[in-house]
């Protein structure tokens, strides 16, 4: 089974044991070392973290805070300092082939704009790409028959 397939299996289930729930769901405050922290509102999933994000300009890639809020993907040089925010409904995630390992690109609905990230591991980029496209789905008008994407 492919990569994307295992991404779209994920995404699409929605229900859980507690057991699993558990397991999936980080409990505690926001970190900002390690991996990233995931929060359970309802069905959709807070999560935050550090990602690698590369430069529009200087195509420099920079280490920067990210955190899921609802439909909103913000991110700043700290937690404390969320300045930007990339809307995720309807937006188009995808497996990024860059030269860095485990990358992928948002890029959201009626924007020519594409942000290319990159997690430390397979395991991060799973759990950043499941959460965003949860979020993407949750905040379609109607319209969850577009499935998030990974390629």
């Amino acid at each position: 089974m492919q990569f994307c397939d295992i991404i779209a299996k994920r995404v699409t289930t929605t229900t859980m044991d507690d057991e699993d729930a558990k397991n999936y769901v980080s409990n505690g405050t926001e970190q900002q070392t390690g991996g990233p922290t995931v929060e359970q509102n309802g069905e959709q999933q807070d999560i935050s973290g550090w990602l690698m994000k590369r430069s529009r300009l200087t195509r420099q890639w920079r280490r920067q805070w990210f955190c899921l809020k609802g439909c909103d993907l913000q991110y700043g040089d700290s937690a404390e300092k969320l300045r930007k925010t990339i809307p995720v409904t309807g937006a188009q995630i995808e497996e990024a082939n860059v030269g860095k390992p485990h990358a992928f690109s948002v890029k959201p609905r009626d924007s020519d704009r594409v942000y290319l990230l990159h997690a430390d591991s397979e395991e991060e980029q799973r759990r950043w790409v499941e959460a965003i496209c949860l979020a993407r789905m949750s905040g379609t008008d109607g319209d969850q028959s577009q499935a998030c994407v990974i390629q």
